[in-house]
């Protein structure tokens, strides 16, 4: 049966707090006809998850996404970091390279207003997308900065939660991109960034408002579902897990506050009962220990992949060559990438 108009959601308080810890209300029309934009005419095999694994869709082989964040797109309009010229992005190129980082993956980080009011912002993300199809990546496409400027403290410019209805709100954000982009196979939702500044399950009760409006849309593509507090951990997540399939849950490691002896409690353990990737963590030469400790707790686990952040936030595309840790992530991308 067809679903019809405003996605119905339920109201009701967090607890005994008011305010901030309302549950939203989905407000716009998710279940209108639209008509995507162009896909290419090869594409990647689609994701899913399966219990705790992300697999390929077609033959339920696992596999891990091991990549990089590259940032520029959240706070410059037009992606310096990306080097894009006319046959495309250069760090794109240099990512996929077999003999370089061998990256199956690349984490986009965006900015919401940009992408709601400015098509040519949208053409140039589209761009990206299409490019890394081609050349072999899959696509977190992460809601990473709100506004179209800069705010100070740097915390301002993180959504807090998800925000609903028209204008510049998350929900209109996945209405437009879901509406776009649903059939890029290569794609998969970061919803935003860094939920924080709620209590877990009144972050969790936004997450799961936005989830059930992209369904109406959208099925098959799987949905990064940030870690509460930062995304410091997911393990309320393994405790409790949002309804729907296909859900992918992203902690981010980070020091001083998410010390190596901590991984297990973070995202280890929750791995077994849900799935579970590292969407970031700190990658530079000072603490390159750090770096290899987390990539190794990946891959003595069930967590399906890690990104350290980031080409152009702290390194080049041409860091695989030489400097630690990232000689050791690009040999391993390239040793254990199919």
């Amino acid at each position: 049966m067809r679903r019809t108009g405003l996605l119905t959601a339920v109201l009701a308080l967090a607890v005994a707090a008011c305010g901030p810890d309302v549950v939203p209300v989905a407000q716009l029309d998710w279940a209108a006809p639209v008509k995507p934009t162009p896909a290419p005419a090869t594409q990647l095999p689609r994701l899913q998850v399966s219990g705790t694994a992300l697999v390929h869709a077609d033959t339920g082989k696992p596999l891990k996404l091991r990549g990089v964040n590259v940032c520029s797109l959240e706070f410059d309009r037009d992606g310096a970091n990306w080097k894009l010229g006319a046959d495309g992005s250069a760090v794109l190129r240099v990512l996929a390279d077999r003999a370089r980082w061998h990256a199956n993956v690349v984490r986009i980080p965006v900015n919401q207003q940009w992408f709601l009011e400015d098509q040519a912002y949208v053409a140039r993300v589209e761009r990206l997308l299409d490019q890394a199809n081609d050349l072999g990546l899959y696509v977190l496409l992460d809601v990473q900065w709100e506004v179209g400027r800069t705010l100070e403290p740097y915390s301002l410019n993180i959504l807090e939660r998800p925000t609903f209805g028209p204008g510049n709100t998350t929900e209109a954000f996945w209405l437009a991109a879901s509406s776009r982009w649903a059939n890029r196979t290569n794609v998969l939702y970061d919803l935003i960034n860094e939920p924080h500044g709620h209590r877990d399950e009144a972050s969790a009760q936004a997450m799961q408002v936005l989830v059930d409006a992209i369904r109406i849309r959208d099925q098959a593509t799987v949905l990064v579902i940030g870690g509460p507090d930062w995304a410091h951990s997911v393990a309320y997540y393994g405790a409790h897990p949002l309804r729907g399939p296909h859900l992918l849950y992203s902690a981010h490691q980070y020091l001083p506050y998410d010390a190596a002896d901590g991984f297990q409690a973070r995202f280890v353990d929750a791995s077994k009962s849900v799935a579970v990737i590292v969407g970031e963590f700190l990658s530079d030469a000072e603490h390159a220990d750090y770096a290899r400790a987390l990539v190794d707790a990946v891959e003595h686990s069930e967590v399906n992949g890690w990104l350290p952040w980031a080409i152009g936030c702290g390194f080049d595309e041409n860091a695989d060559r030489g400097s630690e840790p990232f000689a050791t992530l690009a040999q391993q991308m390239r040793t254990l990438n199919p």
